[in-house]
């Protein structure tokens, strides 16, 4: 059902050393988190995916040469019920015996507004590559940097789970991820 893509999810972060503008490095999972949103029987339901690994080479003073990108495993899906994380994890949704891995690559990214990022990249969910934009906004604190992703995706164009009357098609994707 829901799931998914959170995929995206990915971002790393950027250096504490506010006098680096220029950084690449990986987020720490216990750092970061990569959820989910759908709307099933009329209720949203929420889930996330534990086991992930997100890289950013961030470039502050030319956001657009930045890259990000995320590996996402599939079996680490959890909405909080073993008994459907089970079943998203067969065929009809995620095939993860098939597809063990959700990844995204940006292929462009560039200045929003003051703070926030639009980060255009690709999305693999079961083989099918689709483009997905996703909006960032960038704060520092404590030396650290925060990245706020939100994005939208629509499920059925990647094959996860078939037209329904009680699930949505849409997911809402919410990661964060600090370093």
């Amino acid at each position: 059902m829901k799931l998914f893509l959170i995929i995206f999810l990915w971002f790393g972060v950027i250096t504490p050393d506010p006098m680096e503008i220029h950084a690449k490095n990986e987020a720490l999972e216990e750092d970061s988190y990569l959820k989910f949103t759908i709307r099933n029987l009329g209720i949203n339901v929420e889930g996330q995916f534990e086991s992930f690994s997100t890289t950013v080479d961030f470039d502050k003073s030319q956001p657009s040469k930045s890259q990000f990108s995320a590996e996402i495993e599939v079996s680490s899906i959890n909405t909080g019920i073993k008994k459907r994380d089970n079943h998203l994890k067969e065929e009809e949704y995620f095939h993860q015996e098939k597809y063990p891995k959700i990844t995204f690559k940006s292929t462009n990214v560039r200045t929003k507004g003051s703070n926030q990022l639009l980060v255009k990249g690709d999305l693999i969910i079961k083989g099918k590559t689709l483009p997905i934009e996703l909006e960032v906004e960038v704060s520092e604190a404590g030396g650290k940097y925060q990245f706020t992703i939100k994005g939208k995706l629509d499920r059925r164009d990647f094959g996860v789970g078939d037209k329904s009357w009680v699930m949505s098609d849409d997911v809402y994707l919410d990661l964060y991820v600090e370093n």
